[in-house]
């Protein structure tokens, strides 16, 4: 296949890998070997992963699985070039995995090689953290090794009680998914703000109709559905990560007061944020 492969960051028991398609073309690769366990991220593009008797349809909000030991073929069908983070991991570590999840039937499954899964927005929030932690150089080994496992942990989370289409018309694929890459990102970048529909449609060249109809079709969140899903995500994070106080870390992950900061806490976890913090700490 004609593409960049560009090592991130190592750890101890998996790398970072950064893949960009230089394909100009549709077309399929020759055939290639998985000598590793992956978890691969798409970022951009449209493309077919091939393997036994599947081709799996990955694009943006995507996760690839993929078993060491077999092999696959890449069929581009975007004109935009793929883009993907991969977690490479050591072969020890996926010894570890299948000894942990030993209820997950993929692992175990000779003739399922890979598979794909849609991600929810806190595995997007882990994702975003490791890209923005290597591009500024923040690599504190603990920190990015702990992101790197709760990542495993949501990804296979969602793989124990997978049962869902992942397929979407070619025709929404085609002329709408830049459109969603270009929004999520923009909400990644910027939660800490107050963003409008009209604005984020304006950044993404559609109307506010159109994309918020094309965001929930191809995501299934609406915008704001997915805004505060990221931002609460970063919340807990920083709840986790940090001392600050309660108030600051509302308002540096976007919410406008503690109060509604507290509600929605309270309605996704099940606890309050200092209690959160007080349990976390124990």
């Amino acid at each position: 296949m004609d593409a960049d492969i560009h090592k991130l960051y190592e750890s101890d028991f998996y790398q970072i890998l950064d893949f960009k398609c230089r394909c100009k073309d549709c077309g399929t690769s020759k055939p290639e070997y998985s000598s590793s366990f992956s978890i691969s991220f798409v970022r951009k593009g449209n493309f077919l992963f091939n393997v036994f008797r599947n081709s799996l349809d990955s694009y943006t909000g995507c996760v690839l699985i993929t078993k060491p030991g077999y092999e696959r073929t890449v069929t581009h069908t975007h004109s935009i070039p793929d883009e993907c983070t991969i977690l490479d991991f050591k072969n020890d570590f996926y010894e570890e995995i299948k000894q942990t999840y030993s209820v997950v039937k993929f692992l175990f499954n000779n003739d399922a090689h890979s598979t794909l899964i849609k991600i929810d927005v806190a595995a997007e929030v882990l994702h975003n953290a490791v890209l923005s932690n290597v591009l500024t150089r923040n690599t504190e080994r603990l920190n990015m090794d702990s992101i790197v496992l709760e990542i495993v942990e949501n990804v296979f989370g969602i793989l124990d009680n997978h049962n869902q289409d992942s397929q979407l018309p070619s025709r929404l694929k085609k002329y709408h998914l830049t459109t969603v890459e270009i929004a999520k990102e923009y909400m990644l970048q910027n939660y800490q703000n107050d963003i409008s529909l009209t604005q984020l449609a304006q950044h993404c060249n559609i109307s506010p109709f159109h994309f918020s109809r094309i965001f929930k079709k191809i995501t299934s969140y609406s915008p704001y559905q997915f805004l505060a899903s990221v931002r609460l995500k970063n919340a807990e994070m920083m709840i986790k990560a940090t001392t600050s106080p309660i108030f600051e870390i509302a308002y540096q992950s976007g919410f406008n007061s503690v109060e509604h900061f507290t509600n929605s806490f309270t309605q996704k976890f099940g606890t309050t944020p200092t209690s959160y913090r007080k349990i976390i700490q124990s």
